[in-house]
């Protein structure tokens, strides 16, 4: 239930060398996440998700992520806790239909390793957000990837019964995984 929203904070990616916009390919990109119900593991996707991303590692100062996220689109391959976990108490898509992070700065950490700073906005909820991610380049296009654990009660998604962590862990670890090619009239 809660693991689903933690795929929203997932979805930060860089450029090649020089700047400009890249389009995110949907058929070689994921945007997953991962939560405990007891103790166990179980996964889940968001299959609607876009990204604008302008990033160039030699220009962090003007690159920016802007990443929005259709929260009902959760998937965890069981229809009853998937109806549960896009209503009210969990993710509340009817209300709140999208999830967004937007980028407020960058920095690198090492090689091809970045930090995205920036707020996540969820449930109507917004956090400031650390995003680690790595940049590889790969011909003329990119592959980002980044990981990150979410606390799901900063966001008020599981509330009643379920803020306390007792069935359904705290944590929600997100994971995107971006396959990146140039934006039309990008420079090359």
């Amino acid at each position: 239930m809660s693991v689903a929203w933690r795929a929203l904070a997932l979805l930060f990616w860089s450029g090649v060398a020089s700047a400009g916009q890249w389009t995110v390919d949907p058929a070689s990109s994921h945007l997953g996440f991962v939560g405990t119900w007891e103790g166990t593991p179980f996964e889940g996707v968001f299959h609607q998700f876009q990204a604008d991303i302008d990033f160039d590692p030699g220009s962090l100062e003007s690159s920016r992520f802007d990443v929005r996220v259709a929260v009902g689109s959760a998937d965890t391959q069981s229809s009853d806790r998937d109806a549960e976990l896009v209503g009210p108490t969990w993710l509340g898509a009817q209300a709140h239909p999208e999830a967004r992070f937007d980028t407020t700065g960058f920095r690198t950490v090492g090689p091809g390793r970045y930090v995205a700073q920036g707020t996540l906005t969820l449930k109507g909820i917004s956090r400031p957000l650390s995003l680690p991610f790595t940049w590889h380049s790969q011909g003329q296009g990119a592959m980002l990837d980044t990981e990150v654990v979410l606390r799901r009660t900063d966001f008020r998604v599981g509330e009643g019964e379920w803020a306390s962590g007792e069935t359904i862990g705290l944590d929600v670890r997100v994971m995107g995984h971006l396959s990146l090619s140039p934006s039309e009239g990008k420079a090359q």
